[in-house]
């Protein structure tokens, strides 16, 4: 080869890979940054506590639901929340933050929520849904860094067994659970289902059940309904979660374990309530009906299991149609992390056992043990559910992503 011929090879080669790096570094400045988050298996976190090292929480249960008009965010529901560092406290009842919707991620670095505005004596009618609608202004640095605040504040009338009121420092103490949350079709709203409970020692006595609408654009409570109670303890039908739209309808479910035994739930009921989607009807006890094999019933006394063979603690239902799963629902077969998922095509049914599993836990005793499996339709992927817990041995909620 003459040396002509070399200098034109060596002046080809280097042009090529001019070329390749220039279409390499074009690629890697045109990636999308990566999401915020972590990757499952993670605790799900907010800004408070990852803004200082003293500033831990404790707290318990997690659902997300996204926000109307902002689908990359969502609003989480946590229940009892126990927080500390330079400015320590407990909030025995539901808080709430949001955060980036990435599917595939955990949250961790949500914003704390101060308390929502008192709601008006006559609650407005649900807003259309806009290209803005529900769009609060972002969160100032400050803000991202706050505790946690309350969001349902306890009802009146919670009782312990001797008529007592459910207020006794140190032994016993009344809060609102959020159950759920859904948006209604059309608003710029989410319906938050709660539960009323007294927590008495080691006896969690659930004596009311209501529904509120959040108004995210101007981030308050409107129309609290409770809807059912009894001092002595609701019956399982009243228990209910889970809202579900669909069908000009909302549906709530409700389970018991009728049989367990070394916590483990071997036989039980899901059932279900529906009533028209319109809040004049949902805020109407009598407007309720309760699914049996015959059809619908007003009597919730009749309600028969949806879910044949279930056996469930706990199971919580959230509509995953935009990942092609249709409603899935999560049931907690004991308190020592095992699951298994049910798929079905409407709230009825019918519904088919689709995969389990069991979540790492350890530590806990009594009320205190593995609890609170939760999808989140949000942050799934088609390839995964992602599923939170609450795990005793940090007192914290962790969310992993699991197979359907």
């Amino acid at each position: 080869m003459t040396r002509r011929h070399s200098r034109a090879r060596t002046a080809l080669i280097a042009a090529a890979v001019t070329v390749l790096l220039a279409a390499v570094a074009a690629v890697v400045l045109s990636s999308p940054p990566r999401p915020p988050g972590a990757a499952p298996p993670a605790r799900i976190l907010s800004a408070y506590e990852t803004a200082a090292p003293g500033n831990t929480i404790d707290r318990d249960c997690g659902y997300s639901a996204p926000l109307p008009g902002r689908p990359r965010r969502s609003l989480w529901l946590f229940c009892d929340t126990v927080w500390k560092g330079a400015r320590s406290g407990l909030w025995l009842g539901t808080t709430a933050a949001t955060g980036a919707a990435d599917p595939g991620r955990v949250p961790a670095a949500l914003t704390e929520l101060p308390t929502p505005a008192t709601p008006p004596a006559a609650p407005p009618a649900p807003s259309p849904a806009g290209p803005s609608a529900g769009r609060p202004a972002g969160p100032s640095p400050s803000d991202r860094a706050r505790p946690p605040q309350g969001m349902l504040g306890a009802q009146p009338g919670l009782v312990l067994p001797d008529g007592r009121p459910c207020h006794l420092p140190g032994t016993a103490y009344s809060a609102s659970w959020a159950s759920g949350a859904a948006r209604p079709p059309g608003t710029a709203t989410l319906l938050i289902a709660y539960t009323d409970v007294c927590v008495h020692g080691t006896t969690i006595s659930t004596q009311g059940f209501g529904l509120v609408t959040y108004r995210p654009a101007g981030h308050a409570l409107t129309g609290r309904t409770r809807l059912f109670t009894s001092p002595s303890g609701l019956p399982v039908q009243h228990n209910l979660g889970s809202p579900v739209f669909a069908r000009g309808h909302l549906y709530l479910f409700a389970s018991v374990c009728d049989t367990s035994a070394f916590g483990v739930c071997h036989g039980g009921r899901v059932t279900l309530a529906r009533v028209r989607a319109d809040p004049a009807a949902w805020r109407d006890p009598a407007a309720y009906r309760y699914w049996t094999p015959g059809g619908w019933t007003p009597d919730a006394a009749q309600a028969r299991t949806v879910v044949h063979g279930a056996a469930p603690y706990l199971v919580h239902v959230a509509d995953y149609s935009s990942l092609g799963k249709g409603l899935v629902m999560v049931e907690q077969r004991g308190l020592d992390g095992r699951y298994r998922l049910w798929r079905a095509p409407a709230p009825q049914g019918p519904w088919t056992r689709a995969a389990d599993g069991t979540v790492p836990c350890s530590g806990g005793s009594g009320l205190d043990q593995c609890r609170a499996l939760i999808g989140h339709p949000g942050l799934s992927t088609r390839g995964a559910l992602l599923l939170s817990y609450y795990n005793p041995a940090d007192h914290h909620i962790t969310a992993r992503a699991v197979p359907w």
